[in-house]
């Protein structure tokens, strides 16, 4: 999917009154999202706000912590979007309904969304707990199917490593222009559920 064109991150909204570290996030938050991940820098975000690059050190203990704040911030967010849709649905139409709106929150949050590869998450425990956050709300949405927890457990991991495939495949034209990607996702949904059900007991 193709990014927007480049443009100003905070231009025509108020600055804000002091910088902190949810002042430092969401700027680089909003800047990957317009102009992509690469753009973040300690620098860009220092001008976005209006300081010098000293400043961003008092919140921020480098490029490295801030791209580890991205991918945390990007995972909180797309696990109240995936309890979101999860919510008064079960079996396929749950799968369904997390499975559109993972898709739907990186049409939204490319950027923040490619942070999410952008460190290491093994060894690191919050990063790690942030995934597990991710996969136990897909777990939860197959409750629904009569499954023994550790194959409702294998199969949330398995529905999330197709789901992630997908998407950044879509998000960085991965995908052949005119192939039905629509339709593809469709399809994915549905060897998912179809496999899911296949383990059923």
């Amino acid at each position: 999917m193709s990014r927007p064109a480049a443009a100003p991150v905070v231009a025509g909204g108020p600055r804000p009154a002091r910088v902190t570290v949810e002042a430092v996030i969401d700027t680089a938050a909003r800047l990957a999202d317009i102009e992509g991940i690469d753009s973040v820098s300690l620098t860009r975000v220092a001008s976005e706000l209006g300081v010098t690059q000293p400043s961003i050190y008092r919140h921020v203990n480098g490029i490295g912590e801030l791209k580890k704040a991205l991918a945390l911030r990007a995972r909180e967010l797309l696990v109240a979007d995936l309890t979101e849709a999860a919510i008064g649905r079960t079996r396929d139409e749950a799968l369904r309904a997390v499975a559109a709106a993972w898709r739907r929150f990186v049409h939204v949050h490319p950027g923040l969304y490619d942070a999410t590869d952008r460190a290491v998450t093994v060894g690191d425990p919050d990063l790690e707990a942030s995934v597990e956050r991710v996969v136990r709300v897909l777990a939860l949405a197959m409750t629904g199917y009569c499954l023994a927890l550790d194959e409702q457990v294998h199969s949330a991991w398995s529905v999330r490593s197709a789901l992630h495939g997908f998407v950044v495949l879509e998000k960085d034209a991965g995908s052949p222009v005119g192939s039905g990607i629509d339709e593809s996702f469709d399809r994915l949904v549905t060897l998912l559920i179809a496999g899911i059900r296949s383990m059923e007991s």
